[in-house]
């Protein structure tokens, strides 16, 4: 309760839901206006977004997920958290819970808007899933940097480089396609790309897993960084 009222308070909630209609804005209408595209089906509308979520995500999430973290920092909070016996995991996760659920939700609401539109619900969840599986690794990674980077500026800037260090690193050899899964130039991206344009594919099982599966691998290359680094988030909570 304590950050999702904090969320409310530094207006995350609406940011991240602003963000989110952003998101699928741009969906719509970078097709429309570079491509010349007259009108989109539900499936090259939702494949649009998709790639919209995949090639600018770091760009759309980093300040909102940045300054939701980097805030304790700033007005000395962390000592408060000390004293009500929160460490560096509750800290961290009670931000991350808070905000994939806002995320989540908004994604969730709005594809549920579109469905209504095209009067199609048929790619309602598999797009919750894929959508919220990318902001997912956003937050994660983006929120690991905040953790151990004072200055939101600093953080953000550093995401950025890791943005276009991880597609780099992909576009060098595709064996290195953990860095950036739901980067274009991964097979990956072929395969959500047929789902939206093909009636009758859909993505196997085998798939989802290996995304749940890296999303799992993050989250542990995580904790561990988060076990190794623990005394520097108290020092930045204390230090000028």
């Amino acid at each position: 309760m304590l950050e999702f009222k904090k969320s409310l308070t530094n207006k995350i909630i609406y940011i991240l839901f602003l963000v989110v209609c952003f998101s699928f804005l741009l969906g719509y209408f970078l097709p429309v206006g570079i491509d010349k595209v007259k009108s989109l089906n539900q499936g090259e509308f939702l494949f649009s977004t998709y790639t919209v979520l995949t090639q600018f995500g770091f760009l759309l999430f980093s300040f909102v997920i940045s300054y939701f973290i980097n805030k304790d920092y700033g007005d000395k909070n962390i000592l408060f958290y000390r004293l009500i016996d929160k460490n560096i995991f509750s800290f961290f996760y009670g931000k991350i819970i808070i905000l994939f659920i806002e995320t989540f939700l908004s994604i969730f609401i709005i594809l549920v808007i579109v469905s209504f539109i095209y009067s199609d619900f048929s790619k309602l969840f598999i797009s919750l899933f894929l959508y919220s599986s990318v902001t997912l690794q956003y937050i994660l990674i983006i929120g690991l940097i905040s953790l151990f980077s004072k200055n939101i500026l600093i953080s953000i800037g550093i995401s950025i480089v890791y943005w276009i260090t991880s597609v780099i690193l992909v576009a060098i050899s595709k064996n290195l396609s953990f860095f950036a899964l739901f980067d274009a130039s991964n097979n990956f991206y072929g395969m959500v790309e047929k789902m939206y344009t093909t009636s009758n594919y859909t993505l196997s099982i085998e798939v989802i897993v290996y995304i749940v599966l890296y999303l799992f691998a993050i989250l542990a290359i995580q904790i561990l960084l988060m076990i190794i680094f623990k005394k520097r988030w108290i020092n930045l909570g204390i230090k000028n």
